[in-house]
């Protein structure tokens, strides 16, 4: 039997800060505008939505490997690329490793078919989470293979930006809000970001396997300049919120991700057709995702706890 280091090395678990944010954040939310916190909730909210990218990371990476994506170069494997190589390395069989993530999905769905069951208005968790549910399993698996049709970055962006945020709200207060749909907007964009910039470097070698993503598509020189884009556009949406009083200004403690940002932009204009060298961009990318993640949540927090300030 695989030990069980190679079946959490197999999860990914370096990328679960990506869906771990929205439910903090969504949870903020809650707590600052209607003082609704139930800590059980929140634990099984965070176990099922890091269930589900668990389970999407290893059916990625199954697809992957059957369709020969997976074989890389020496120089393009890194944490952020090649999936968790358990495959190619022989060190998980490919049926073990199906029903590894069969049974991550499975996990997953109960959690929030039980939510959807205890919380007030689960018919809104069980809405939400059918619909992030079916796009986490089709973002690879047939028949719609939503990454291989290049939709993936915006298939992530809508998963753990909106419905994580909106789905971590609604498990608290029993209720949707536009406020947590506005603030998860940039959030979901640099997910979408992070995602991109980690497809670049495979942009020759995913066609093989008939994986169309954006810079496969469009090249790296232009995916650059996507790239700079999404975030630029991540940012400015935040200020604009802000500006606009669709969110409090507390919520300008997100733009701590703009330093890793600035970072990971000089280093991809500088190096974007030579990896490994543009791999600091993949580590600030999602660093970004961190601070501007944190940045809010601690912004709600401040806002229940401090009379006065949101």
């Amino acid at each position: 039997m695989a030990s069980l280091w190679i079946w959490f090395k197999a999860t990914q678990p370096h990328s679960f800060v990506a869906s771990m944010v929205g439910v903090f954040l969504g949870t903020a939310i809650a707590y600052a505008r209607t003082a609704a916190f139930d800590t059980p909730a929140f634990l099984l909210t965070l176990a099922g939505v890091v269930l589900l990218q668990a389970a999407t990371n290893m059916s990625n990476d199954t697809v992957d490997y059957l369709r020969g994506v997976d074989d890389l170069p020496p120089q393009l494997v890194s944490p952020f690329t090649g999936g968790a190589r358990v495959l190619p390395e022989k060190e998980l069989t490919v049926p073990a490793h199906r029903r590894g993530w069969i049974g991550l999905y499975a996990l997953g769905g109960i959690i929030g078919v039980a939510l959807a069951a205890t919380r007030p208005n689960g018919w809104l968790l069980l809405v939400l989470g059918l619909v992030g549910g079916a796009l986490a399993v089709f973002y690879t698996l047939p028949p719609f293979s939503l990454q291989y049709q290049g939709l993936g970055d915006v298939t992530v962006g809508i998963v753990f930006g909106p419905i994580v945020t909106l789905g971590a709200y609604a498990v608290q207060a029993g209720s949707l809000s536009g406020e947590a749909l506005l603030a998860s907007v940039p959030l979901g964009i640099l997910v979408a970001a992070f995602l991109f910039v980690n497809e670049m470097p495979e942009h020759e070698t995913d066609p093989r396997g008939g994986k169309r993503t954006i810079p496969a598509r469009i090249g790296l020189e232009r995916s650059y300049r996507v790239y700079v884009a999404m975030v630029g556009s991540a940012v400015v949406l935040l200020v604009a919120f802000v500006a606009a009083g669709q969110l409090p200004w507390p919520a300008l403690l997100g733009l701590g991700c703009v330093p890793p940002l600035l970072k990971s932009e000089r280093v991809l204009r500088a190096y974007f057709r030579e990896y490994p060298r543009h791999m600091p961009a993949n580590a600030g990318t999602i660093q970004a995702v961190l601070f501007l993640g944190a940045g809010l949540t601690i912004a709600y927090l401040l806002i229940r706890t401090v009379p006065g300030l949101g």
